[in-house]
């Protein structure tokens, strides 16, 4: 009896593994084995579909089982070559892979076939990628993960347009993620990195955490397609107002779990478009503002030493992005002396203060600012630079400086006199000629260039004098020669041109006039001597005629000697005491300097 009982009992077992589901009657026991329906759900299987929290069997059990033994050889053969390319841990792998094989084919549930295949990958992953060593490091729950690996790899997808965030706009944001790797990933947690730096960070920060939530990401061991496995998520996000121009990078960390229950993490970048003020770059930095100065006026249009002028800059801001304000101006003129105390500016403000106050000026905006200065009296004639300083700010109270400088041109006026012309002899006939004589003095502060006189009359020749370069406080002489064209038909005047450059080139001519009268030429009386009879040629009378031009000529010459050695003794008598003068002259005005 016993014998027969122990019989039906294993009669019973073995039905129930062959029927699972169904319900055994084993004839003569009395009693009913039933094999209870597996629910514990395995995502990501074929041979089941969810229902809430339960899996419901899609076909029959006996065939679900078998069609997971028969592709559990090559799933853990697919992934022993995905993991382990090269076959440097060949050994290792294969024995695992036998073991599983081995208890998979003991099994009696297509589910436990699944578990057992997910164990033998994780076993594998630990052959291929040893978890560190977390023993002195236990409080640390971001360094105990298994390192990611091919089974579980998170992207980008690559599908989505760049959005243009717009400065004080909003915007969204879409992040299209997708797994690559073979296993479902789950518990996906994604969270933007924020920042108050603008080139991390665009966007208002206008609540505490922008973390978002993915329940699982399927892998490619599902049969899905890239786009059917593909997770979005969505930030309305405000852009910033001070954002500038360009593409930016966006980073998101992910935290998530691996089919092995390993937590993992990753970071996963994204690009924005922004558009913002012009002048900003993506970075945030803007753009120096330039103010520059576009021209200027001087009213005298000719600036005169010693003389007041009023001097107009024309300014303008050169920028597009920002105005400018709290604008101040300083002037600073070219030294152009000093003593063993003091220092000479070349201008100086007729207010007394060189500094000028602009409140504001737009984008690309221009202005006028205008300062009265005057001239030093002792300035030669040249250019002088005026050095314009600038400070400001910009629409963000960043501070900025700038110079610029303008050349104003100053004319110093000339100053020149002459001694009185000496004119010899001051009657001349037709062919003949006259000297003439004097002095030029520079009494001015410039120097003259290409100094020279010319006779201005139909009378006479030009006669042309050089005198060249005249230093300030300089004497030229004049002594050309002129010759009779013409009788003189008026009072016997002439007009010398004395003509100079200054710096410029700018020629300037005084005009001065001497008195020279030009005659008809004289008959000689010896021409009439072949007329006169034989006998008065010859005998007393006739020697002491002969004798009588001679003497004539001989008188006159001397006389002619010694109006000559007369005027040249006045003349030197002349221009000592004018060099007199001029010496008392500049002691003067070193005095009143």
């Amino acid at each position: 009896m016993k014998k027969w009982w122990m019989k039906g009992l294993a009669v019973a077992l073995c039905a129930g593994m062959l029927a699972p589901a169904a319900a055994v009657s084993v004839p003569g026991i009395g009693m009913t084995v039933y094999a209870e329906e597996q629910t514990t759900p395995t995502p990501g299987t074929d041979n089941t579909k969810k229902d809430g929290n339960t899996t419901t069997p899609t076909e029959d059990p006996a065939a679900e089982l078998q069609k997971a033994k028969d592709g559990a050889m090559g799933k853990l053969q697919d992934y022993q070559r995905l993991v382990d390319p090269d076959g440097k841990n060949a050994t290792k792998l294969n024995d695992i892979v036998t073991k599983a094989l081995n208890q998979i084919g003991a099994m009696t549930t297509a589910d436990g076939v699944n578990d057992y295949i997910t164990k033998a990958k994780g076993d594998m992953d630990k052959v291929v990628n040893p978890p560190k060593d977390d023993s002195n490091d236990d409080d640390d729950d971001d360094k105990d993960t298994v390192p990611v690996n091919a089974d579980h790899f998170l992207m980008v997808g690559g599908t989505w347009v760049t959005p243009v965030a717009n400065a004080g706009q909003e915007v969204s944001i879409v992040l299209p993620v997708v797994n690559m790797g073979k296993t479902n990933v789950t518990n996906a947690v994604v969270t933007p990195v924020l920042s108050t730096d603008t080139a991390t960070w665009p966007f208002e920060i206008t609540q505490s955490s922008y973390s978002q939530n993915i329940a699982d990401l399927p892998g490619t061991d599902t049969g899905m397609s890239d786009m059917d496995r593909r997770r979005e998520l969505t930030w309305n996000l405000k852009t910033r107002s001070d954002v500038g121009n360009g593409y930016q990078k966006i980073s998101f960390n992910v935290r998530y779990f691996a089919s092995d229950g390993s937590s993992q993490t990753t970071t996963l970048d994204t690009y924005i478009q922004t558009s913002g003020t012009a002048g900003v770059s993506a970075d945030g930095k803007s753009s120096v503002p330039r103010v520059i100065v576009t021209g200027f006026e001087t009213n005298p249009e000719t600036v005169h030493a010693g003389e007041s002028f009023m001097l107009t800059l024309h300014l303008k801001n050169t920028s597009t992005a920002t105005s400018v304000s709290n604008m101040l101006f300083e002037f600073d003129a070219a030294v152009e002396g000093k003593d063993s105390e003091t220092t000479y500016e070349s201008f100086l403000p007729t207010a007394g203060s060189n500094t000028i106050f602009v409140d504001k000026m737009a984008k690309n905006g221009t202005k006028d600012i205008q300062i009265e200065m005057e001239a030093r009296a002792d300035l030669a004639q040249k250019p002088y630079a005026i050095d314009v300083n600038m400070s400001y700010e910009d629409e963000h109270v960043n501070a900025y400086t700038n110079k610029a400088s303008v050349s104003i041109p100053v004319k110093q006026a000339a100053r020149v006199d002459m001694s009185e012309p000496e004119v010899n002899p001051s009657s001349i006939e037709v062919g003949s000629e006259a000297n003439i004589m004097f002095s030029i003095y520079n009494l001015g502060k410039t120097k003259l260039y290409n100094v020279k006189v010319s006779a201005d009359s139909e009378f006479v020749s030009s006669g042309d004098a050089f005198v060249g370069n005249l230093d300030s406080g300089a004497t030229g002489s004049v002594d050309m020669y002129v010759n009779g064209l013409a009788p003189t038909t008026d009072d016997g005047t002439v007009k010398l041109n004395i003509s100079y450059e200054d710096e410029t080139g700018e020629a300037t001519v005084i005009e001065k006039t001497v008195s020279l009268y030009v005659s008809e030429p004289m008959m000689d009386d010896s021409m009439g001597m072949d007329d006169m009879p034989a006998d008065d040629q010859t005998g007393t009378g006739g020697s002491v005629g002969k004798a009588v031009p001679v003497i004539v000529v001989f008188l006159i010459a001397a006389g002619g000697i010694a109006i000559i050695i007369s005027l040249k003794k006045r003349k030197l008598k002349e221009q000592k005491k004018l060099e007199e003068d001029l010496i008392d002259l500049d002691e003067e005005d070193d005095e009143k300097e």
